[in-house]
């Protein structure tokens, strides 16, 4: 199954990645096994939310919605 990750993109350089309100946010989508990750799998790099079972597109549309903002970027986790 496809895995994907909230990235933890510029915009929250000012703003709190609130891992709760992703968690939320994927499970009212219906998303499957969301855990918590390093960052390209380094440790040196904060927790991600990884997610499985829903599409992308929507994921990214659902947490714009929810932060408030249209600078929530969604990607495919590639890497182990």
């Amino acid at each position: 199954m496809q895995r994907f990750y909230v990235a933890n993109s510029s915009w929250f350089d000012t703003h709190s990645y609130d891992r709760p309100l992703i968690r939320e946010t994927l499970t009212k989508l219906g998303a499957k096994n969301i855990r918590l990750a390093n960052n390209f799998g380094w440790s040196n790099q904060p927790k991600v939310v990884t997610f499985a079972g829903v599409d992308p597109k929507e994921a990214e549309k659902a947490l714009e919605v929810a932060f408030g903002t249209i600078w929530i970027r969604v990607d495919e986790k590639n890497w182990h």
